[in-house]
């Protein structure tokens, strides 16, 4: 049985970058070092999301993703991450490999549910992972979700990491649901990620009429 935890139990031990490798030429390293914001400095207004093709996203997860350095391989929409108007990461949206997941009660089916299956800032800078997780699940959900009846996001994040990116996106609906058992995946090839245990977030998508009712702070970009 997965074992459900609060928030101040999660052990913080950082967020998952890694650092510009010399000479990196990924896309986001292209042309140099992008400009970041200081700590201290209001920017989330200035955060923005765009859809970038598959080899844009695999190339920033290859060079910046500190444990899943590809792509998914069934993915639903690739969001590049900008901070005035410069890609700075990237996400991939996709339907989770798993048939359905019960919680608080509730059943919810593979095809209501879409993971966060890579969230990936390729640049020392604080507080932009949350701000744009943000930007992109409204996105998500105001473009893609409706249509194809999505009804929970979802997220992991491992364990010896502190999950911050996710935990600051409370007031977004984001909870922690519990640590996951270790394990490779039998149709998948083995990797080392997956034998550590991972935290897993949860965020429930309000239906429309629920949605309409919702604060314009949550559910409006």
């Amino acid at each position: 049985m997965t074992e459900t935890h609060s928030l101040d139990q999660i052990r913080s031990t950082g967020f998952q970058y890694t650092p510009t490798p010399e000479g990196c030429s990924c896309p986001i390293h292209r042309e140099g070092q992008p400009v970041t914001a200081p700590l201290g400095l209001r920017f989330a207004e200035r955060v923005h999301i765009e859809s970038i093709p598959r080899h844009v996203a695999g190339a920033i997860y290859e060079a910046h993703h500190s444990y899943m350095d590809d792509v998914p391989r069934t993915n639903l929409v690739h969001h590049g991450l900008c901070y005035q108007d410069q890609l700075l990461g990237a996400i991939t949206w996709r339907y989770p490999l798993i048939r359905s997941l019960e919680h608080d009660g509730t059943r919810f089916e593979g095809d209501e549910i879409v993971e966060a299956a890579r969230i990936c800032i390729g640049v020392d800078f604080p507080n932009l992972a949350s701000a744009a997780l943000a930007r992109s699940m409204e996105r998500f959900v105001r473009r893609h979700g409706r249509r194809r009846g999505v009804r929970l996001l979802l997220t992991f994040v491992r364990a010896d990491f502190d999950g911050s990116m996710v935990k600051a996106l409370r007031d977004k609906g984001w909870h922690c649901a519990g640590k996951t058992d270790p394990g490779q995946a039998g149709n998948r090839p083995d990797k080392q990620i997956r034998e550590q245990p991972k935290w897993r977030f949860l965020c429930e998508v309000p239906a429309e009429s629920d949605r309409e009712q919702a604060s314009l702070g949550r559910w409006s970009p």
